[in-house]
């Protein structure tokens, strides 16, 4: 799955959304730079992106209501950190079940697989059942692994 990246409010390597709409995929992993580093949503870019293109979002929501507007704005998916409490999480997957979790290790992986959570995002493969959309070294394939492609060298975790 190819990974678009959104950096001060612009898709990284589209002018407009007219070459959004020549892309040879209709699906694509979305990285919000500006979400993750200042969280700033852009909530308008997702809309008119979801016009386009179905997305998983990669913005790190902390609070109900941003994930909610999120969702709202176009994004199929949504990433949440790892670093989020458990009670968030369960008042998150309460919200939608289309959550990915940011995964550095098993123990976050499984926590989240109790809570109901079946997407991950990881530079590893864990033996959990769910879908697992992968950045690591070596490309993994299966029929539960999504290789990503271009993920950001500087949001990649130890891998």
């Amino acid at each position: 799955m190819q990974c678009l990246i959104i950096n001060r409010g612009k898709i990284l390597g589209f002018e407009d959304f007219d070459e959004l709409a020549k892309v040879p995929y209709d699906e694509a992993f979305v990285v919000d730079m500006d979400a993750i580093v200042h969280y700033h949503f852009n909530f308008k870019l997702y809309n008119e992106l979801s016009k386009y293109i179905e997305f998983t979002l990669m913005a790190y929501p902390y609070k109900e209501n941003d994930l909610m507007d999120i969702i709202i704005s176009g994004a199929s998916r949504v990433v949440i950190n790892e670093t989020l409490d458990e009670k968030t999480i369960k008042k998150f997957i309460e919200s939608t079940d289309e959550l990915v979790m940011r995964c550095s290790n098993k123990e976050t992986a499984q926590m989240f697989h109790q809570l109901t959570g079946n997407m991950y995002l990881s530079c590893k493969i864990y033996d959990i059942p769910g879908v697992f959309f992968y950045y690591g070294p070596f490309m993994s394939r299966g029929p539960n692994v999504i290789p990503l492609e271009n993920f950001p060298q500087e949001l990649r975790m130890d891998c």
